[in-house]
């Protein structure tokens, strides 16, 4: 038997921040991974030469959100360099700059009602963004303007930020989202690829005497007296006052721990939880530098709606919702000399048919073709990763965040840090916390610190 202050479970960027702020405290703490990369989403690996990310990131905050705001706390200073960009969305292959450039899409009126839109997403309440939770993006923007343009844009918008459509995501929290990111005007990408904030988070952890174990899958959760204190993982019993699970709640509540030792209503509760939708990534290995792109989030179709549903039929739209990052042009590091790397992602549903899975990837490429016309030319390999298997790394079906930002899941309706379990907590895109993806995360795990001192 092994004996900590604190267990950790998984090294989500959620649970090194966890951690990080533990052992920052002295309390002695361990991470434990299932798999043989830390990091989760926020992982990276190589691939002749290249650098590959996980995912496909923009960190929204930059250099002044949660990434660094979690290391201050702990004295690290310094640790994460940022490229900055201003993010570019786009349509049939044209970019426009949002919002000023829809005053040539779309009718005066409309236009002056998205800008009324936006100044009033500024000036809200805390009380008032506390009511949006409980209704969607969608449902808000309706309120200023029915036209389909304004909504496809504003719902990608969104999509990128929570991974949801305008139709499913909280509009408490896409006003978050989108006043945070404008106030800090700091959008970008970490020099060294995304492994670069995991391995920050770890080499803090590490500074202040905590353990980070890989191929450690957690087996169950140890309960006794109706406490959690312990675990057993790779057949070794750790024990601990603090279990702080980065892993998904339903899987952490139902499995690891045992329903059981939870009241029903919980169960039930945690049960019934929806997650985000799913990001399918491509990474492409160009053989030569033939775009200037950073990044650029598209919308392939008005109506966004009509156009999930011709995909859940099978039939691919001519251009396809798409997330693209070229990190190489942020960090030439991320490639080899004389070679370009793009990274692109379509937001799914996770419950998206396997079978369509080549379908969707000709469709991607096509896309890309409008913006990078070169593209098939110079291709070297490509290295996929469809929701199968994003949900073999990550769990929670493969979805890009967790727990999804909807009505009812967002602000005082997140599922709570601290479980009916004594001694349990949840860490992550799973519970408290708020703001888009990766800050999410971070956020939830300054907030389960926060109420771990008070």
């Amino acid at each position: 038997m092994k004996k900590y202050d604190a267990i950790v479970i998984g090294s989500g960027i959620g649970g090194l921040a966890a951690a990080l702020q533990m052992a920052h405290s002295g309390r002695k703490t361990v991470v434990l991974e299932k798999n043989h990369l830390f990091g989760g989403r926020l992982s990276s690996y190589k691939k002749e030469g290249f650098t590959l990310d996980i995912g496909v990131h923009v960190i929204s905050r930059g250099a002044k959100g949660p990434a660094t705001q979690c290391l201050a706390r702990c004295g690290i200073e310094n640790a994460l360099k940022f490229t900055n960009i201003r993010p570019i969305v786009c349509f049939e292959g044209k970019t426009f700059k949002f919002p000023h450039d829809l005053k040539d899409m779309v009718p005066a009126e409309d236009f002056e009602a998205l800008m009324k839109f936006m100044r009033d997403a500024k000036s809200f309440t805390q009380e008032e963004i506390a009511e949006l939770d409980k209704i969607t993006e969608k449902e808000l923007l309706s309120r200023y303007t029915a036209n389909e343009t304004l909504h496809t844009c504003v719902s990608r918008i969104g999509s990128v930020y929570c991974a949801l459509p305008s139709w499913l995501e909280s509009a408490g929290e896409f006003v978050r989202c989108l006043t945070w990111e404008a106030e800090a005007k700091s959008s970008g990408y970490p020099m060294g690829g995304c492994i670069s904030i995991t391995n920050a988070y770890i080499d803090g952890i590490k500074k202040f005497g905590g353990e980070v174990l890989n191929n450690m899958p957690v087996e169950r959760i140890i309960v006794e007296n109706n406490r959690a204190v312990g675990v057993i993982a790779g057949g070794q019993e750790y024990r601990a006052d603090i279990i702080a699970s980065n892993a998904d709640i339903r899987n952490t509540v139902l499995k690891l721990a045992g329903a059981a030792h939870f009241p029903p209503d919980y169960v039930e509760y945690v049960s019934k939880l929806t997650y985000s939708w799913a990001g399918p990534v491509m990474r492409i290995a160009l053989d030569q530098p033939i775009t200037d792109i950073k990044m650029l989030s598209q919308f392939g179709e008005i109506g966004q709606e009509q156009y999930y549903e011709k995909i859940r039929r099978g039939v691919m739209p001519k251009y396809l919702n798409i997330f693209l990052v070229v990190p190489s042009n942020f960090d030439p590091e991320t490639a080899p000399p004389g070679r370009q790397l793009i990274a692109v992602a379509t937001p799914l549903p996770t419950d998206t048919p396997t079978e369509l899975t080549p379908k969707i990837q000709e469709a991607v490429l096509n896309t890309v073709e409008t913006f990078v016309p070169e593209l098939r030319k110079h291709i070297m390999w490509i290295d996929s990763m469809d929701i199968q298997a994003m949900a073999a790394i990550a769990g929670e079906d493969g979805c890009v965040i967790g727990v999804g930002q909807t009505p009812g899941q967002t602000g005082a309706d997140r599922p709570k840090i601290k479980t009916p379990l004594a001694g349990l907590y949840i860490v992550g895109g799973e519970a408290g916390g708020s703001g888009v993806g990766i800050e999410n995360s971070i956020n939830s795990a300054m907030n389960f610190f926060d109420l771990l001192n008070n």
